[in-house]
């Protein structure tokens, strides 16, 4: 299966776990999922178009690490997609709010709403070669993280940090890259 069908299948999947999930919620609620759902489908995505060096990994048996540090609502719907292949590694997503978890290595890390604070101190810190970082909190990418996923009055975007990205030894799919609105900063 190539990998449109792949994505197509998984966000039908995604839809259908979200329709059968929110039967009975609010509006407000189903306007929610679908917004973690949204975020979720973006990170999966994100893993798919970018690539990163041999050297990001042990051998060629790792697996690609998602880590989602901190309160990540939308996690669940991720979970969904833990153990699939992307391109030729099996995706690995790992929850946690232990930072130790993180330091150990993770290939795309999602930063949490409760750490957003801390992202000067944790952007000098972590290691960030080979780490496809993204947040959804403003001038994250300026910051020093790879990805920002924006939220406009009618849609999720998102931008990235081109020049960081190209530090992190990260090759960004010039498809990706078309979508998004792109920062040079350091």
């Amino acid at each position: 299966m190539d990998k449109v069908m792949r994505l197509q299948a998984l966000m039908f999947l995604l839809l259908s776990l979200l329709t059968t999930s929110v039967n009975s919620a609010t509006r407000s609620d189903l306007d929610l999922a679908k917004e973690y759902q949204v975020k979720a489908l973006f990170l999966y995505n994100f893993a798919n178009f970018v690539e990163w060096p041999a050297d990001a990994f042990a051998d060629q048996s790792s697996q690609l690490k998602m880590c989602l540090y901190g309160a990540v609502p939308f996690g669940e719907f991720l979970d969904i997609v833990n153990g699939v292949m992307v391109r030729d590694r099996t995706l690995q997503v790992i929850r946690t709010t232990d930072y130790s978890q993180i330091q150990s290595g993770c290939h795309i890390l999602f930063v949490g709403i409760d750490h957003h604070d801390q992202l000067d101190k944790f952007f000098k810190d972590l290691n960030h070669l080979f780490v496809l970082s993204i947040g959804n909190v403003e001038d994250f990418a300026r910051k020093g993280g790879v990805v920002n996923i924006l939220r406009t009055t009618d849609q999720q975007q998102f931008e990235i940090n081109l020049t960081k990205a190209i530090e992190n030894g990260l090759l960004i799919s010039s498809d990706l890259l078309s979508l998004a609105r792109i920062i040079n900063d350091r």
